[in-house]
């Protein structure tokens, strides 16, 4: 380093504003073994209008190990490009960003409305849809809820945050009969009457 140091003092101190100083440095880089192996990191060019390093990164020496894990024999995973559009795109939010906590996807409440024992409803698809070629009766069909079966409910469930999942009371309800299931074990409410036998 001492020597690289001197060299270019010698050099500035003969520097007589042409291009044959830094010839000079040049010469004396390449003539000493002990300054090549210092600067041999950094490339040296030679110009039109004399000698300019570049700082560069030698890779001769560098040796990659072999993978381990599951790329060690899945190499297919290193080197197929992958499909972005084949990837799954869940919109839930887990974790946002201002207070941490799950998000409800929007387009829940949007489409769906949940009952209050659990199941969700929604209305049929289609149904404004060209409706000056259907007959009344398929518009009063159209205009009925059907239920989600149970996958799509629990999924539902999960999609949104439990301020969506709580009872909720309006007046004039007109799903107000509907938020009940007494006939049902599980959905009851009210104890059973006793049978009399």
């Amino acid at each position: 380093m001492f020597a690289v140091r001197n060299a270019i003092k010698v050099a500035v101190n003969n520097f007589t504003h042409n291009a044959s100083s830094f010839r000079a440095i040049g010469q004396q880089i390449n003539n000493s073994p002990k300054i090549l192996s210092v600067v041999k990191p950094f490339i040296t060019t030679q110009r039109n209008f004399g000698l300019a390093t570049k700082p560069w990164i030698s890779f001769e020496g560098l040796s990659y190990s072999k993978p381990c894990g599951i790329l060690a024999f899945r190499q297919d995973l290193l080197t197929k490009p992958q499909d972005l559009s084949i990837q799954q795109h869940r919109t839930v939010t887990k974790y946002s960003f201002t207070k941490g906590k799950r998000r409800t996807v929007t387009n829940v409440p949007k489409r769906f409305f949940r009952l209050n024992w659990g199941i969700w409803i929604r209305t049929k698809c289609g149904r404004h849809k060209k409706a000056y070629k259907k007959s009344s009766a398929q518009k009063r069909r159209l205009r009925q809820h059907v239920f989600c079966n149970a996958s799509q409910s629990y999924l539902l469930d999960k999609m949104v945050n439990r301020y969506w999942k709580a009872p909720k009371y309006y007046v004039d309800d007109p799903y107000e009969p509907y938020h009940k299931r007494e006939e049902f074990w599980i959905t009851r409410r009210t104890p059973k009457p006793p049978t009399i036998g």
